[in-house]
């Protein structure tokens, strides 16, 4: 093999199995490198060698991956094929559409290149949709899988809309709440709230005739607690608040490496978003949001704490002070404990049948 297409790392064992995780890692979003993370160690853990095209090399070395910059012959020479991370089979996910990402593997399958080998879907969030293409790859690539592992009911119920076998979907939970089964780090414990609101991309949530209000609500409140908050972007780009607010710590997603342990340090979390609320719950720390997506409130009503989230289109100032408020005295219940030892469980469903 030519030495040009990947970079092996050191602690990789040589296998004869090999697998690639075709997903939307090369914007480096925290949510969907976690994703992709957590289903290469469990493929690992399965004999596999794991390529995950795009990932970067410093996450590759610490996983102990296979780094590859493109897919340049990777899905011929793999004999297991992953779909995963996020909500590569929404087109609502966020600024970025998934539809290309599902493109790799209905391509490969049109050309005849991936013919015979077995594809799978897991870790995903689906629909709903708005673009046509969007939903067409969606139905091709669902259509090829053997098995399709989801995260919520309301996934599977727009996977079958679409005319997608039911019996070929798997309900569980979202995959990141493994992060600690999976990734060994140990929390830098800072005991601030972290806040994450980077909300410039979601033209929609502008509809809401408060939101100026509302972001400069986030600010202040930043401002005046500055000791005792971290400002967080789930990528490598500065808060959105970062300007407004300069007094406050910063945490960006960079690397899991480096990312995990801080993240895992804060006391609370009031995010946008929906992976940073996942993997806090997953460290055992409250999370709240004002969310950008509707697959926020899903994972809300799983942990049984829907009074933490709002849709940020309709949310008001008042609805921030309140939820901020309680960031600031909430702690962890025997019925967060159980809750999350059941939601586990069910995010297992998701890998088990995965290699």
């Amino acid at each position: 093999m030519s030495p040009t297409w990947f970079r092996r790392s050191k602690r990789q064992a040589t296998s004869e199995k090999q697998a690639v995780i075709v997903g939307p890692y090369r914007v480096h979003n925290f949510g969907d490198d976690l994703i992709g993370a957590i289903i290469a160690k469990h493929l690992q853990g399965r004999g596999y060698d794991v390529t995950v095209p795009r990932l970067g090399a410093e996450n590759a070395e610490w996983l102990g991956t296979r780094y590859a910059a493109d897919y340049d012959g990777i899905l011929e020479r793999s004999e297991l094929i992953v779909v995963g991370g996020g909500g590569i089979m929404s087109d609502t996910a966020g600024a970025k559409p998934g539809a290309s990402y599902l493109e790799i593997v209905s391509r490969a399958v049109a050309d005849g290149r991936i013919t015979g080998k077995p594809v799978v879907v897991t870790g995903v969030g689906a629909g709903p949709w708005v673009r046509d293409k969007s939903r067409k790859l969606a139905l091709e690539v669902s259509d090829v899988a053997e098995k399709i592992g989801v995260r919520d009911e309301e996934s599977r119920s727009h996977l079958a809309s679409l005319g997608v076998d039911t019996d070929k979907i798997v309900v569980g939970a979202d995959i990141a709440l493994l992060t600690s089964d999976f990734l060994q780090f140990r929390p830098r414990r800072v005991r601030r709230i972290g806040l994450q609101f980077d909300i410039a991309n979601f033209k929609d949530v502008y509809e809401n005739p408060e939101i100026t209000e509302v972001a400069d609500a986030v600010v202040r409140y930043a401002n005046a607690n500055a000791r005792h908050v971290t400002l967080v972007s789930n990528g490598r780009h500065r808060s959105q608040l970062a300007d407004g607010a300069p007094s406050c710590d910063l945490m960006r997603y960079v690397t899991l490496k480096e990312f995990l342990p801080q993240l895992a340090g804060v006391r609370a979390m009031f995010t946008s978003h929906l992976h940073l609320a996942i993997t806090a719950y997953s460290q055992r720390i409250p999370s709240f949001s004002l969310y950008v997506r509707e697959k926020t409130k899903r994972f809300y009503d799983q942990i049984g704490h829907p009074e933490r989230a709002l849709d940020l289109r309709t949310a008001t100032v008042a609805d921030f002070d309140r939820l901020i408020a309680q960031a600031e005295t909430v702690t962890w219940t025997g019925e967060d404990e159980q809750r999350l030892v059941r939601l586990k469980s069910q995010s297992r469903d998701l890998l088990d049948f995965v290699g």
